[in-house]
């Protein structure tokens, strides 16, 4: 073979693999903060007001809490849907600890839309714990008591809407319950939601099993009855609103929570520490 063909061949070959190279996937590296500030917040402090839909993830891959507690971040950082109930093993330090957060990422992130934004901090949000709090921790799914939502014997009592139109979306339960009394409010809810809702206040995960995929507006209240030992009823959320509640639920709503067992997906700790200085 001549000399200039050899040459050509294999520069051929050379130019080929350069080809091939640069099609090939990159590993996307994981996006982290540039600058995070993390300083606990004094016990004394005045309570933090949160309006509806307020939210720490900024425009521009900000994340701003001046009131983040450690369970809440692991929560939006795993997307965790009830973090106070499937985050385990937190040291005892970090159940009344608070923490003024403000994290942002290097000069030039670009502007996405609020979902693909919100992806991004998540991202970021799992580098800033595993780098300042020194967090490990793994998944894994139990079968644990859980409460289905299901029908009532005598069948729903609410009133069932249109479902929202773009850009109206529904609006998530609201249910404020004490041993006094309690509330429950939906726009264009659904039954989901009301899971949801319940969950936070239940003792367990709350699933959906009324196999109704509707709509629904309502807002009930309720007062718990006078009872004449005062003992009985406490300010905060007890046995007294736990039955006031369930109660409301059947004779309201038609609906009722069955004590029952089913997978919970569980966010374990193996090691967190407190901050590293800012």
């Amino acid at each position: 073979m001549p000399i200039r063909s050899t040459i050509n061949a294999g520069l051929s070959v050379l130019f080929l693999a350069a080809a091939l190279a640069a099609q090939q996937p990159h590993a996307p590296s994981t996006p982290k903060f540039d600058v995070a500030s993390i300083r606990p917040v004094p016990r004394n402090a005045p309570p933090v007001v949160r309006t509806a839909g307020s939210s720490a993830v900024l425009p521009g891959g900000q994340y701003v809490d001046s009131r983040a507690m450690l369970v809440t971040m692991i929560g939006f950082a795993y997307d965790v849907k009830y973090q106070w109930i499937q985050v385990r093993g937190l040291p005892a330090w970090a159940s009344d600890r608070a923490f003024a957060v403000a994290a942002k990422p290097e000069k030039g992130f670009p502007a996405l839309p609020a979902a693909q934004n919100t992806e991004q901090v998540r991202l970021m949000m799992r580098a800033l714990l595993a780098d300042r709090f020194h967090l490990v921790l793994h998944s894994e799914v139990k079968q644990e008591r859980v409460y289905s939502l299901e029908l009532a014997k005598n069948g729903l009592k609410i009133n069932e809407v249109e479902a929202p139109l773009a850009p109206a979306t529904e609006t998530p339960v609201g249910l404020a319950a004490s041993d006094y009394s309690g509330r429950i409010v939906g726009k264009m809810s659904t039954m989901a939601s009301m899971a949801g809702a319940l969950t936070v206040f239940m003792d367990r995960p709350v699933v959906d099993r009324t196999g109704l995929k509707g709509h629904y507006d309502f807002d009930v209240q309720w007062a718990a009855p006078e009872s004449a030992d005062a003992q009985a009823i406490g300010s905060g959320f007890g046995p007294v609103g736990t039955s006031a509640l369930i109660s409301t639920l059947q004779d309201r709503f038609g609906l009722r929570l069955v004590s029952t067992t089913g997978p919970v997906t569980c966010w374990v700790v193996d090691h967190v520490e407190p901050p590293s200085e800012n």
